[in-house]
């Protein structure tokens, strides 16, 4: 026995871990920093980052290195003119055949006014790797909240169901006394027995969805699913239900625009490079270097000979076969596009709040009334079922009643899922739902 209290202890400890139960909230927690969508979020906002480092490097100095070994095989000629050394031309071969140069070139750019068109698009690129970041957390928050008012739903159903088990395992022994004691048909209690079957593979199935909704959470969450979850949040009755924030429509809170703006903002600066890929380009430059030559390459290196220059490079674009003027038309038609885009986009925005709104509207309505048609539901299946044990109701009213049941039950379930995705709705179509998740 002391040898299984440890083993016994670790069993233990893994079931407590298996059954651990999340709220909201906490679930919500857990997809924000176990997410994939995040880590990829994240690894785009460092990708930004060092693209902004390129971008601004451009601009910084250029030191490069180079080193030359040249075997001159066979000199070049050089024919003096007549006159220099005497009647006739000489024809004369310089240098060694040997040569070795070493140098250190430094370049600067000074002007280049279509590279620090690049630069400034590190704002807007940055900008626009923070909003996806917002965007992936609020994709997740939706998703998770989502998968966990389904879960929640279907535990409710099966609670439901359970309860409605539990009240025919109880007639079912007394309608078999009554058989037994003459006072009941043999159909009765067939017609009993088969509901009674119906409820219990109608539970089955809900404890199946359940499961696979709560397998739909680990996934929304980034949970392995060998891990367990208890969804530790009850479905709240009607009058209880979280209620949407109060901040109205407007778009500059959607994430969406934002993001649009800052696209349309890049490739307005985009087409200011181009347009100033035209303008000349100035920089200065400084090179230090050594050169060693004879004509043994062993002993060509006992002496070196230095050299330094400074100067200024400039270059002017002339003419490049219509490259540039085509590249410039084209960012401008994408400019023009966009802007396009971005009109159609902002209506979507709107057409979804409206939309979202509607079904907000309509579905909170509609839960209430589900809800108080659940509770009559229940009191005349649980009234029918009493009056059929003294005998004062049919069996027929019994079943139909249970059948009303039913009706109003799955009823309720859907409408319950409705309200609750129709808020995740409207908060997201208002741009607002990660303020309003961090109120749970």
């Amino acid at each position: 026995m002391k040898r299984l209290l440890p083993f016994i202890a670790v069993l233990a400890a893994v079931n407590a871990h298996a059954q651990q139960a999340f709220t909201l909230r906490q679930a919500i927690d857990y997809g924000r920093s176990h997410s994939p969508q995040m880590a990829i979020a994240a690894n785009d906002q460092r990708k930004a980052d060092a693209m902004a480092q390129e971008a601004v490097a451009g601009y910084l100095p250029q030191v490069n290195g180079s080193g030359q070994l040249d075997d001159n095989l066979k000199r070049q000629t050089t024919i003096l003119p007549a006159g220099t050394f005497g009647p006739e031309p000489v024809a004369v071969q310089f240098g060694t055949q040997f040569i070795t140069t070493l140098n250190v070139q430094a370049e600067q750019t000074l002007i280049d006014v279509a590279q620090l068109n690049g630069i400034q698009a590190n704002k807007p690129n940055l900008a626009m790797a923070g909003i996806k970041v917002k965007q992936a957390e609020e994709q997740v928050v939706y998703d998770v909240a989502k998968a966990y008012a389904q879960a929640q739903t279907y535990h409710a159903q099966v609670l439901l169901l359970e309860e409605n088990l539990k009240q025919y395992d109880e007639l079912v022994p007394i309608l078999k006394l009554r058989l037994e004691k003459g006072v009941a048909q043999q159909l009765d209690l067939d017609r009993v027995e088969v509901t009674q079957r119906n409820i219990r593979s109608q539970l089955t199935v809900a404890q199946a969805n359940h499961e696979v909704a709560v397998a739909q959470l680990k996934r929304a969450m980034g949970m392995p699913m060998q891990e367990g979850l208890v969804v530790a949040d009850r479905v709240r009755p009607a009058d209880d239900m979280r209620q949407p924030s109060a901040t109205p429509f407007a778009l500059s809170n959607l994430l969406g625009f934002k993001y649009n703006e800052q696209s349309v903002l890049l490739y307005g600066i985009d087409v200011k490079r181009k347009r100033n890929a035209w303008l000349p380009t100035l920089s200065a430059y400084g090179r230090y270097g050594a050169m060693a030559q004879g004509n043994d390459l062993g002993h060509s290196y006992d002496n070196w000979f230095d050299y330094a220059a400074i100067g200024l490079k400039l270059n002017v674009p002339l003419f490049s076969g219509l490259r540039r003027s085509s590249q410039l038309k084209q960012s401008e038609i994408a400019l023009d596009n966009l802007r396009e885009q971005q009109r159609s986009a902002n209506l979507g925005f709107e057409l979804d709040y409206r939309s979202a709104d509607t079904r907000l509207l309509a579905s909170t309505s509609t839960v209430a009334n589900d809800e108080g048609n659940l509770k009559l539901a229940e009191r005349v299946f649980a009234n029918t079922n009493l009056q059929y044990q003294q005998g004062t109701a049919t069996l027929s009213d019994l079943l139909n009643a249970d059948y009303q049941l039913k009706e109003a039950r799955n009823n309720w379930t859907t409408s319950v899922l409705n309200r609750s995705v129709a808020v995740l709705d409207v908060e997201k179509a208002k741009g607002t739902l990660l303020d309003y998740v961090n109120t749970l």
